[in-house]
């Protein structure tokens, strides 16, 4: 798969099936992650007619279905409606920074979480591979549970979903652990003080780790990779 003008295509170069939400909001998107959900709905035809009715206030940029299909419901710079109140790393209202994907499964059940399918599984890889791809600035796979405010609000994809699989797949490392800062500090282009500085993280940001030496690590955090000192991470 690949995007092209802010459109999904698969492989064979033909466009994804695209229906236009209305419940999107003017400016465009600063895309810095991907937002993963559930659609809790009991087949994909009601969940795609939900995000794309002006009346449900509610919409993603996709949708997945348990057999794979995807559904297009706007281009990838609008800002759609599927984060709610949201924050991540000092990121507020994701909607304004998250690819949002919905995917068809039920949730929870009479206390038990719906299985995920492979196929439907390996069609959000692709998919996330042709984002990451397109839009550089995409370090993290989140889901819903992660970002929404206050925690405990949302818990899609749930804990069936295979997230670090996904995430290990789509980037291509394992992420060695999730790691908070404990001071400001400053994200290094190379491991010592003499490299330059890329970005100052605030105290309590979370970074992904993907490799570490004894003394510094490689991280990766808000659209960013870089190095940090291991002296101030938790």
């Amino acid at each position: 798969m690949q995007v092209k003008n802010n459109l999904l295509y698969n492989s064979d170069g033909t466009p994804v099936e695209f229906r236009q939400s209305p419940n999107v909001s003017s400016g465009t998107k600063d895309i810095r992650f991907i937002l993963l959900h559930f659609d809790a709905a009991s087949n994909s035809t009601s969940a795609v007619n939900w995000l794309t009715d002006k009346k449900s206030n509610v919409s993603a940029d996709l949708h997945i279905t348990r057999d794979g299909k995807v559904t297009q419901m706007a281009k990838f710079n609008q800002i759609t409606w599927h984060a709610g109140r949201s924050e991540w790393n000092g990121f507020t209202n994701l909607n304004r920074y998250a690819i949002g994907i919905e995917q068809e499964n039920m949730g929870m059940v009479k206390g038990v979480y719906q299985d995920w399918t492979e196929v439907q599984i390996q069609k959000c890889i692709e998919v996330c591979k042709a984002l990451v791809k397109a839009y550089p600035s995409i370090t993290d796979i989140l889901g819903h549970e992660e970002v929404a405010m206050p925690r405990g609000r949302k818990d899609d994809p749930g804990p069936k979903f295979p997230m670090e699989r996904v995430r290990r797949e789509v980037f291509g490392v394992m992420y060695l652990a999730k790691k908070t800062t404990t001071s400001d500090l400053n994200l290094r282009s190379g491991p010592g003080t003499t490299h330059s500085v890329i970005s100052v993280l605030k105290k309590g940001t979370l970074v992904n780790v993907i490799s570490r030496s004894a003394t510094w690590s490689e991280v990766s955090v808000n659209g960013l990779k870089g190095l940090v000192s291991n002296n101030y991470l938790k």
